[in-house]
Formats: structure tokens, C-alpha cells, sequence
């Protein structure tokens, strides 16, 4: 993805959750047990990966208001599950309406996301546990995170992780 699109991709997010906090999503509790909130990089989770259609997020965690952004004739749909701690994006398209069978882009897990990686690095981790774990990142930013090789970025408030997105 490149760093305009992304960009836009986390501004997108940004804004979706300053207004999500006034109205509610289907309240629908999130998954529960260790593998469905098993983090993994570059893959997505236990249940729900990168590539799988939408329709398999919506399953998971019910049935949100999609929301969307454009940029010269391209669509870009994400679904936001606030009770959950998920975001997931969506491919790109030029489609305006969002379709359930668009492929998951990334995701990312944030504010009440349990879920870890193999090796215990999830919200609220520090970046020193992040360090021990994965090592140095491959490039590190305030707008993209600590960017991992395994396809992940870390996003620290304090040196406390507040967010992971999977790409």
C-alpha cells in the first residue's frame, strides 16, 4: 500500500472512531478463547485473514455500519467494531457501494482487542517486550509505527502499544 493511500487509511480510521464513540455498533461481545484472538503477523488472526472476503468479518463480529473513503475514483470500505477492538479494510476498488465479498486488506486491533501474538505482544504490551520479542523494526514512524518484516506495525502511546495492524 502506498504511504498516500495509507495515509488515508488511518486518517479514515481516525475520524471513524472520534464519531463511533457516539453511536453504537451491534454490541455484539467479541470472540472469545485463545485462538480466535491468536495475532498473527502477516496472516491475520486464528479465524479471519487477509484475503478472506468481508462477509467473513461480518460473521465474526456482526453486522456494522461499513464506512468508506474515496481518493481520485478509488474506494476504500472498512468496517470498524468498536466493542471489539477490530478495524478491518478493505481492498481497494473502484465500487462505491460496499460489497461483502471484498477482500480484507489488513487489520487492526486496538482498545479492548485481548488477542496476542505467539509471543504475548498485544494492547498494552511495551515497546520494550515488543523489542525482546521481535527484535528492531525495519523502519519506525509516528503516522506508520514500528514497521516489522513479519507484517505488522506497532503504534505506542508512551511506549505502551495502543494499536497493531496486520497487512
Amino acid at each position: 500500500m502506498n504511504m498516500n493511500i495509507k495515509l488515508l487509511s488511518v486518517t479514515l480510521l481516525l475520524a471513524t472512531l472520534a464519531f463511533s464513540n457516539c453511536k453504537k455498533d451491534d454490541n455484539t461481545p467479541p470472540p472469545e478463547g485463545g485462538t480466535a484472538l491468536r495475532i498473527l503477523p502477516g496472516i491475520g488472526t486464528t479465524e479471519l485473514k487477509i484475503g478472506d472476503p468481508t462477509q467473513k468479518a461480518i460473521d465474526l463480529y456482526g453486522t456494522p455500519l461499513p464506512q468508506n473513503g474515496s481518493a481520485n475514483g478509488t474506494y476504500y470500505h472498512f468496517l470498524i467494531y468498536v466493542a471489539a477492538g477490530v478495524a478491518i479494510f478493505c481492498e481497494p476498488t473502484n465500487q462505491s457501494m460496499f460489497n461483502a465479498q471484498l477482500p480484507i486488506e489488513s487489520l487492526k486491533f486496538s482498545g479492548t482487542y485481548k488477542g496476542k501474538t505467539a509471543e504475548g505482544i498485544g494492547i498494552g504490551s511495551t515497546k520494550a517486550e515488543v523489542k525482546a520479542a521481535h527484535g528492531d523494526p525495519v523502519s519506525s514512524s509516528q503516522n506508520f509505527g514500528d514497521v516489522y518484516s513479519v507484517g505488522m506495525s506497532i503504534f505506542y502511546n508512551n511506549d505502551v502499544v495502543n494499536s497493531i495492524e496486520v497487512e
